[in-house]
């Protein structure tokens, strides 16, 4: 007979992840907001400029900072297309699960902005925070790393979790081709793909 299933205790693990949001996801995602970072189809000096790669280096100090069991993490470039962060954290229970986001932006219109904004400065409004990619898709490896977290320090089974987060999405995806066909063996065949890049009815909640 199997043993019991512990109870889930989810007021302790919302309490801890809105710690960590306060903590150190907001502070992170607020740096994030004042980089430009413009897609390659809107800014062709973008390897010049190296904005894009400074939401990677941003993302990837982040990740440092999470005791995280399994997790890894390397960024690919392939000739001239803008780079991939590929992130793994090794399962701990059956399955397989790939996230997506990225970390490219539109170009910024400032002067459409309500008073008070600026795409690129980060402004706390409670509980909203604004600022340009914040949204879109700024949020996306956050989230997702951070609900693989909550769920070791739970003590609950998770799957082999990949996350790929491209910098070209805003342009249509043109450079992620070539990534798919190179890291398809790293990538595995998962069960769950999450795309964190859409719409929803409100705000309140994620939506899948």
């Amino acid at each position: 007979m199997r043993g019991a299933r512990m109870p889930i205790d989810y007021t302790s693990m919302m309490e801890k992840n809105e710690a960590i949001w306060e903590g150190s996801i907001l502070p992170s995602l607020s740096e994030f907001i004042e980089i430009h970072a413009l897609s390659p189809g809107f800014e062709p000096n973008w390897a010049e400029l190296g904005e894009l790669d400074a939401t990677i280096d941003l993302f990837c100090g982040w990740l440092d900072t999470q005791d995280i069991q399994g997790l890894t993490y390397e960024t690919h470039r392939i000739g001239d297309h803008s780079p991939v962060l590929l992130v793994t954290i090794e399962g701990t229970g059956a399955g397989e699960v790939l996230f997506y986001s990225h970390l490219d932006k539109q170009p910024s219109r400032p002067e459409l902005w309500s008073e008070g904004l600026h795409p690129l400065k980060a402004v706390r409004r409670d509980p909203w925070l604004f600022g340009r990619g914040s949204n879109d898709d700024g949020y996306g490896g956050y989230l997702c790393v951070t609900s693989i977290r909550l769920l070791q320090e739970a003590g609950i089974p998770h799957p082999r979790a990949t996350f790929l987060i491209e910098t070209c999405e805003e342009s249509g995806s043109y450079d992620l081709p070539p990534y798919l066909d190179a890291l398809g063996d790293q990538i595995g065949t998962p069960d769950l793909i999450v795309v964190l890049d859409s719409g929803g009815p409100t705000y309140e909640h994620i939506w899948v």
